[in-house]
C-alpha cells in the first residue's frame, strides 16, 4: 500500500502545468507581424470605482486596415473602430453617437487620442513603448506587461487588455471593412486634451 502512496505521490509531482500560451514576451525580440489576423482579447476598464470588461475582436491587415468590436455584457455591442488608410471612424450604437476622422490618431473609448498603429500591435502580443499620437503629447501614461495581457495607466483608470488567441490564417468575408452609420446617429467631436 506504501508503494501505491509513493507512486502515485510521484506520478502526481511528474506531471507538468498545462501549458499557457505567452504573448508579451520579454526577450527583447519583435516578432514579425503577420500578412492579417483575427484576434480574439478581453478588455478590462477600470474608471474610479466603476469597472467594466468587455470582449474584443480585432480583424487586421497590419499598417493597412484594422476593425474592432467591443461587446459588453450578453454580447451588446459598446463600440465599433474602423480604421483605413482614407480615414477613420468610431461607432457607440447604445448611444447612437459616431466619431470620424483622418490620420492614425483614432479615439479610443475610456483612454482618447491612440496611435492606432501603436495600439494594434498590442493585440499580436507586441511591448510598445507608448500609445500616444505623437511625441510632444505628455499624458502621464505607464505600460506593463504580464504573460499575456497589457495593462495601461493613466492616473487613476485603466485598461487591461488579456490576449485570447492570434489566428493568423482566419478568413473573413468583405463587409467587416465597412462601418455604416445609421442617419439617425449624432456625430460627435473628437475630445481635446
Amino acid at each position: 500500500m506504501k508503494t501505491l502512496w509513493l507512486l502515485a505521490l510521484l506520478l502526481i509531482s511528474c506531471t507538468s502545468k498545462p501549458w499557457v500560451q505567452t504573448y508579451f514576451n520579454d526577450n527583447g525580440k519583435k516578432q514579425a507581424l503577420p500578412d492579417s489576423a483575427k484576434v480574439k482579447a478581453v478588455v478590462s476598464v477600470s474608471q474610479g470605482n466603476a469597472n467594466e470588461k468587455l470582449s474584443a475582436v480585432l480583424f487586421a491587415v497590419p499598417n493597412e486596415k484594422y476593425r474592432l468590436e467591443l461587446s459588453g455584457a450578453f454580447g451588446l455591442s459598446a463600440a465599433s473602430i474602423l480604421w483605413k488608410n482614407d480615414g477613420w471612424k468610431v461607432v457607440f450604437p447604445q448611444d447612437e453617437r459616431y466619431m470620424e476622422g483622418t490620420g492614425d490618431c483614432v479615439f479610443v473609448p475610456v483612454y482618447g487620442g491612440v496611435d492606432i498603429h501603436k495600439f494594434a500591435t498590442l493585440f499580436f502580443g507586441q511591448r510598445v513603448d507608448s500609445l500616444n499620437c505623437n511625441d510632444s503629447d505628455n499624458r502621464n501614461l505607464s505600460l506593463e506587461y504580464r504573460e499575456n495581457y497589457a495593462l495601461a495607466f493613466l492616473g487613476n483608470d485603466s485598461l487591461k487588455l488579456e490576449i485570447k488567441t492570434i489566428d493568423p490564417k482566419a478568413g473573413w468575408k468583405g463587409g467587416v471593412w465597412n462601418l455604416n452609420v445609421p442617419e439617425k446617429y449624432a456625430r460627435t467631436h473628437f475630445p481635446s486634451h
